[in-house]
C-alpha cells in the first residue's frame, strides 16, 4: 500500500484575509497482490483544520480519521481532503503534516501501512515594501547526500541597509557546516549577516543541509527563512516564507507483497531491491506474458505464410524429355 499527497501552497490572497480554504490531494494506491480494506487518516499542524471533509471526522491532537475502503489490487484512486489555515498560521511556519494509510485483508495475518509528509507553504510576508525573499526548493537524492538551500535577499528600496536571513528547519534536518557569516542558533535554526547591502541590490546565501533516514522518508516537509533589513535610516524590514523540502526516498516504488508492516513511504527494504529496473513481481509476470504472446503470433504468421507461398506456387514442374530418347 502506498500514499502520495500533494502540498498546501497558498497565494498572495492569504495575506488580505482572516482565513484561507485549501485543498490537500491524497492518492492511495494498492500496490499488492490482493483486494484489502483501507483506512486513512490525517495529522494537521497548528494553525490548520479540516473544513468539512466527506467521511473524515476529528480524533484530537489535531489528527483525523477517515471511514474504510475496500480496494483491488493495483488499484489507484485519489481524494481531497478540504482545510482551512488560519490567517495567523503563519507566525508558527515551517509547518508540515502527514497523511498515513492502514490496509488488511481477510485472511491475511498483519497490516500493510505507509505514510507521507506534506508541506504548508506561505509567500513571503507579510508584504512590506523595500525587501524581497526568495528561496529554493531543498531537494535530497536517492543517495541521502547533503543538498543545498538557496536564499535570496533583496533590498529594493532607496536606502542601504544592512541584511540578515535566518532558517528555521524542520526536526531531521540540519545545516550541516554553516559557511563564514553564519551561526547556529539551535540546532534547528541557522542566521546569517548579509552584510551592508547598497539599495537595488540582491545578497545570495548558500547553505548546504543535511537531512537524517527517518526525515527524508518523511518528506516533503517545509522549511521556513526570515529576512530582515535594517537600514541607517527609517525602519526594520521584515518577511518570511517557507519552502519545500523534497527526498527521492519518499518516492521510491514499494515491493509488492502480501500485506505486512512496510517502511514509510514505501522505501525498498534491504534485500528488496531487484536488478530487473524495478520491476514488480506482477509486472515481471505481465512482460514475460505478453512476450510469450508475442513469439506465438510471429510463429503462427510465419507458418501462414510458408503454407500460403507453396499453394501460390503449385506443384514444382516435371523433368523435361531426354532429346536422345
Amino acid at each position: 500500500m502506498q500514499v502520495t499527497t500533494g502540498d498546501v501552497t497558498l497565494s498572495e490572497a492569504y495575506w488580505n484575509k482572516a482565513s484561507t480554504a485549501a485543498t490537500l490531494q491524497v492518492t492511495v494506491h494498492n500496490t499488492g497482490t490482493t483486494a484489502q480494506r483501507v483506512r486513512l487518516s490525517y495529522t494537521l499542524p497548528a494553525g490548520l483544520t479540516d473544513a468539512g471533509t466527506k467521511g473524515c471526522a476529528a480524533v484530537g491532537g489535531g489528527a483525523y480519521r477517515c471511514g474504510a475502503w475496500s480496494t483491488e489490487a493495483g488499484v489507484r484512486f485519489s481524494t481531497v481532503l478540504r482545510l482551512r489555515v488560519a490567517g495567523t498560521a503563519w507566525k508558527e511556519m515551517p509547518l508540515s503534516g502527514s497523511v498515513q494509510v492502514i490496509a488488511d485483508a481477510p485472511g491475511v495475518p498483519g497490516e500493510a501501512t505507509d505514510d507521507q509528509g506534506f508541506a504548508v507553504l506561505f509567500p513571503p510576508g507579510p508584504p512590506v515594501p523595500g525587501i524581497t525573499l526568495a528561496a529554493d526548493e531543498v531537494a535530497f537524492d536517492i543517495s541521502g547526500s547533503p543538498s543545498t538551500l538557496t536564499l535570496r535577499l533583496g533590498n529594493t528600496g532607496r536606502v542601504d541597509a544592512a541584511g540578515r536571513v535566518e532558517v528555521v528547519l524542520p526536526a531531521g534536518v540540519t545545516v550541516s557546516a554553516p559557511p563564514l557569516g553564519c551561526v547556529a542558533v539551535d540546532p534547528t535554526r541557522t542566521r546569517c549577516d548579509a552584510g551592508l547591502m547598497l539599495a537595488g541590490t540582491t545578497a545570495e546565501v548558500r547553505l548546504p543541509v543535511e537531512a537524517t533516514p527517518q526525515a527524508q522518508r518523511e518528506a516533503p516537509l517545509s522549511g521556513a527563512v526570515i529576512g530582515q533589513l535594517d537600514p541607517s535610516s527609517g525602519p526594520t524590514r521584515r518577511v518570511q516564507m517557507s519552502f519545500r523540502i523534497t527526498s527521492a526516498a519518499a518516492l521510491a516504488t514499494p515491493v509488492v507483497s502480501p500485506p505486512a508492516p512496510t517502511g514509510s513511504q514505501g522505501v525498498l527494504q534491504a534485500g528488496g531491491a531487484t536488478g530487473d529496473g524495478g520491476l514488480t513481481s506482477v509486472e515481471r509476470t505481465a512482460v514475460i506474458l505478453i512476450a510469450v504472446s508475442t513469439l506465438l503470433v510471429v510463429l503462427a504468421l510465419t507458418l501462414a505464410t510458408t503454407s500460403l507461398r507453396r499453394r501460390l506456387g503449385g506443384p514444382p514442374p516435371e523433368p523435361a524429355p531426354n532429346p536422345a530418347d
